[in-house]
């Protein structure tokens, strides 16, 4: 079945096919990475996954797979949560913003860069730079499950990617329940970030407004300081009510956009003035 034509449905098959399953594998010894919670090197990965195979697909056809408490993802988990992602993500990604350029294909900073560059010759030269506090750690579990309900009907893919989210943190042999924020160093990490944070994107083109966001790092461009610190002020509040994160007052400012640094390039150097 063509993934490019799922609507949602009858997802967890795709998962655990044996090219879905070998192929997360394949990307994630690529990868390489230091040994999980589980104590599996990447070497080691392969006869793991032979090993546990049938009993692996089994867990994750009827969703009873339970991942690993993170500290460091576990190698196994990885796997899964790339066989998950590798079914999801041309779902879910036709439906994000165009402004919208972190963690996905086809897309990259230099793309907006230059959207940045566009915006400044347009007339747009004030910036508002709003920095999300600990964003990775401050998700919202029930609204990020609400947020991929909307994208996918199947209960059992669901059930899996929530108990990533839940699957606690391992710290000095304590384990430690989590009720919010995404497990990094995960592949569905970025996917779940973009996921959440779409909803800001939405609000900001409802508002008709000029803005690049690259994962939790997001500008909006207006045409003068005034206009600036109003848009900031709507902002703040929005993601404070709606989306339940925190903006960092003290990292975030509004600024002539020749003064602003955005993904470590300065306008003004790159706009050659």
């Amino acid at each position: 079945m063509d993934m490019e034509k799922q609507d949602g449905i009858n997802l967890i098959d795709n998962v655990v096919t044996d090219h879905n399953l070998w192929t997360a594998y394949k990307k994630v010894y690529a990868n390489k990475g230091a040994p999980g919670v589980d104590g599996i090197t990447v070497n080691e990965l392969e006869s793991h996954m032979l090993k546990y195979y049938d009993q692996l697909k089994r867990k994750l056809k009827d969703g009873t797979y339970k991942p690993q408490p993170v500290k460091r993802v576990a190698i196994l988990d990885r796997v899964v949560q790339q066989a998950i992602l590798q079914v999801i993500d041309p779902i879910i990604d036709p439906h994000f913003s165009e402004y919208s350029f972190g963690f996905r294909k086809g897309r990259n900073q230099h793309q907006a860069i230059e959207k940045a560059k566009e915006y400044y010759q347009e007339g747009y030269r004030v910036v508002v730079d709003c920095d999300l506090k600990s964003y990775f750690d401050t998700i919202h579990h029930q609204r990020i499950r609400a947020y991929l309900e909307y994208f996918i009907k199947d209960k059992i893919v669901l059930k899996l990617i929530w108990s990533f989210l839940r699957s606690g943190i391992l710290d000095k042999d304590i384990y430690i329940e989590t009720t919010k924020g995404a497990p990094q160093g995960g592949p569905l990490s970025p996917i779940l970030a973009n996921v959440y944070l779409n909803m800001l994107d939405r609000e900001l083109e409802r508002r008709e407004h000029r803005f690049i966001r690259f994962a939790d790092d997001f500008v909006i461009y207006v045409k003068s300081k005034r206009a600036g610190e109003r848009v900031m002020e709507s902002i703040t509040k929005f993601v404070e009510k709606d989306l339940g994160l925190m903006i960092n007052q003290k990292k975030s400012k509004v600024c002539g956009a020749t003064k602003a640094t955005f993904l470590g390039f300065n306008i003004q150097n790159l706009m050659g003035k």
